[in-house]
């Protein structure tokens, strides 16, 4: 074995421990958007999940294929050193594809946001679904309404609350400083117990950082994933070349001795 290729090999146990650790937090961050993201599906129609599931599988892939690589390149295994490579080549195109789809999402934030919660207050209180989202929404990250709590007086956009269910001058329980039953009654004109952030910020806030959050994660380790792969690559070039050295110095051994040995008279 070679100094140049025990150094590679010191390398690659670096770069692939780091790059195993890093795997483990795509794997985490991928659980936790998708796990935060959950109460805000129905509004952003499950934009965060694609990219979530493909982190999370990712994470997990490379905390497992890691310890193949590492096992190749402290036995010289050449077959797994490729196959390591090759595998190490697809996560960094699968990673690039979520990098780029979380980075559209975040840029697409606006949108998607607005549409979803302009269909969230027109069925509010029809919805069961869209209904609990909105709440959600408004009751843990303190907001009320699309732009304004006023939007629930608004016969065009809170369609159902003001038509069907009649709530004029009322806004949901979920949009009070202070819960307490029925302590949207009123709320419109009686604002002083109602939050006074819109919802449309917050949600625009929450897509845009999950997006970034998942775009940077799936990206930032890219580098560290082709150090590796080329030390792969070139550890296999090398163990091949040391195979081949002691194939042809043992082949030159065995023709050596059998010159020396005499012949029978």
């Amino acid at each position: 074995m070679g100094f140049g290729t025990n150094i590679m090999k010191s390398l690659m146990f670096i770069f692939n421990g780091i790059v195993w650790v890093l795997g483990l937090v795509l794997f985490v961050v991928g659980i936790v958007v998708l796990i935060e993201g959950e109460n805000w599906n129905d509004i952003i129609d499950n934009k965060t999940v694609p990219v979530s599931v493909l982190l999370i599988v990712v994470g997990l892939v490379i905390a497992i294929v890691g310890f193949l690589g590492c096992f190749g390149a402290m036995k010289q295994n050449t077959s797994m050193l490729l196959i390591y490579a090759v595998i190490l080549g697809v996560i960094i195109l699968v990673q690039l594809v979520a990098g780029i789809l979380a980075f559209i999402f975040s840029d697409e934030a606006q949108d998607f946001v607005q549409e979803g919660l302009e269909k969230g207050l027109y069925d509010y209180g029809l919805s069961k679904s869209l209904t609990n989202s909105i709440d959600y929404i408004q009751e843990n990250y303190k907001c009320c309404g699309i732009t304004t709590p006023k939007d629930y007086a608004n016969a065009t956009i809170a369609h159902y609350w003001v038509n069907e269910a009649k709530h004029t001058d009322d806004v949901p329980d979920s949009c009070c400083i202070a819960f307490s039953e029925g302590c949207g009654i009123g709320g419109i004109t009686n604002d002083d117990n109602i939050y006074e952030d819109d919802c449309y910020t917050v949600g625009v806030d929450f897509v845009f950082e999950r997006g970034m959050i998942m775009g940077l994660a799936g990206l930032s380790i890219i580098v560290m994933e082709l150090i590796v792969m080329l030390l792969a690559y070139k550890i296999r070039g090398k163990t091949i070349l040391e195979q081949k050295k002691h194939h042809k110095r043992s082949h030159l051994g065995k023709q050596k001795k059998a010159k020396n040995v005499p012949h029978a008279q």
